[in-house]
């Protein structure tokens, strides 16, 4: 038993330490705990040393009880949420990624068909190899379009 408790130790929480240690607004915070417990162990001190005892809490045991059952729901039923909330998110995250994958293969796609057909327009040639001005001029004409209309 005293294994299982050793191997579940808790992750150390930098932002947590970080706080305690330098936070003004915690060290005021603790300090304002540790003064409230003094006073209350100087209260004690005074009823123990004039013999009357410490009063009694108005709630009895069955009360507590009740109050600390209503506070806490079941950490099984947490859990599994938790569990499924983590599932739902992952699953969405996925869904995202593989819609934005498909994105980019479409417009790699589309990229590289434009490329091949300019590519074939700009590589044609007359019987004496020299380049057809025709088909650089239909590219040079819609780029120009392309550009007043945006």
């Amino acid at each position: 038993m005293s294994s299982q408790v050793e191997k579940t130790k808790k992750p150390f929480d930098k932002k947590k330490w970080r706080t305690k240690k330098y936070s003004n607004k915690q060290k005021l915070q603790d300090w304002d705990e540790r003064r409230k417990k003094a006073v209350i162990r100087d209260y004690y001190k005074e009823l123990n040393k004039s013999g009357t005892e410490r009063p009694l809490n108005t709630l009895n045991d069955e009360d507590t009880n009740l109050t600390k059952q209503q506070k806490r729901p079941n950490p099984h039923k947490e859990a599994q949420e938790r569990y499924n909330q983590i599932q739902e998110e992952k699953k969405a995250r996925r869904f995202e990624a593989s819609k934005k994958k498909e994105e980019i293969r479409l417009a790699l796609e589309e990229y590289k068909q434009k490329k091949k057909l300019k590519n074939k327009k700009l590589g044609k040639k007359t019987r004496k190899g020299q380049p057809v001005m025709k088909e650089r001029l239909e590219l040079l004409l819609e780029k120009i379009q392309a550009s007043v209309n945006t």
